[in-house]
């Protein structure tokens, strides 16, 4: 019994990397003859759509639910937002349905690595409390992985002061007070 419960899980976990790796590829879109004439080679090219989106897909994946869709529209109004901070991207703080990384001056940060922070703050949520350790942050995991949440989008800002801004937009936004993320 335990053996059939493990392959379902397995099964369900293998179609909803396939369904990830489906849909990422389609976030990009192919480059023009021209393009792909003048682009050196890569054996793996990715675009930021899926930098952002395939992180969350594992991440929602382990949860049992189901993936995010990546759209432009989103990520343009993230960008709007991350870029009113440009100029003091120490100011920017997580705000409703939207998940902020601020990356220190000198290094080279990826959506993984802002996806990963995120991500830490697992370790903080009780689901059976619905609530953060004391004195811990837990909402930015829990957005992530908010069932009620379709639609997200995310962008980039190189800060005046050298640092990194990342910021993902949610819709519909997750942490609604009372209810539990899936």
């Amino acid at each position: 019994m335990e053996c059939t419960s493990s392959r379902r899980r397995r099964s369900r976990l293998s179609r909803c990397l396939l369904l990830v790796c489906a849909v990422a590829s389609l976030l990009c879109h192919s480059p023009g003859p021209a393009a792909a004439a003048a682009a050196p080679r890569r054996l793996l090219q990715t675009c930021p759509g899926q930098d952002f989106d395939v992180p969350h897909a594992h991440l929602r994946a382990r949860d049992n639910v189901k993936p995010l869709k990546y759209t432009e529209e989103l990520s343009a109004r993230a960008a709007q937002w991350a870029q009113q901070y440009r100029s003091d991207c120490e100011a920017a703080a997580p705000a409703p349905g939207i998940n902020v990384f601020l990356g220190a001056a000198g290094a080279t940060w990826l959506p993984s690595d802002a996806v990963a922070a995120w991500a830490e703050e697992e370790q903080h949520y009780d689901y059976g409390s619905n609530s953060c350790s004391t004195g811990k942050a837990c909402g930015r995991y829990t957005q992530m992985v908010w069932r009620g949440s379709k639609e997200f989008g995310c962008a980039v800002v190189d800060c005046d002061s050298g640092k990194t801004l990342m910021a993902c937009l949610y819709e519909p936004q997750g942490n609604v007070a009372g209810q539990r993320p899936f």
